[in-house]
């Protein structure tokens, strides 16, 4: 076991106290589970670009070539556009 000390926002504890009431107030425990949950999230997200690599690559190229030719438009434009 290794005791670390940290400095967080006001707003960070709060949100903290209330994610180790649901391990019965152990601080330890609801950290540990939501680092461990981030890992899974990122091995989940290498996984899915994986198995979905070839859909990505030919959005990237499509966009590439739309771009390329002039078939964009800015996000300026669009807010424009949509009185935004």
């Amino acid at each position: 076991m290794v005791r670390c000390e940290i400095e967080i926002d006001d707003d960070t504890n709060r949100l903290l106290t209330e994610l180790a009431s649901e391990y019965e107030g152990d601080l330890s425990l609801a950290l540990a589970d939501l680092v461990h949950a981030r890992e899974g999230l990122e091995e989940y997200a290498e996984r899915s670009e994986a198995a979905h690599e070839d859909t990505l690559f030919a959005l990237r190229d499509r966009s590439e070539v739309d771009f390329r030719e002039g078939r964009t438009v800015s996000w300026e434009d669009v807010k424009s556009r949509n009185g935004l």
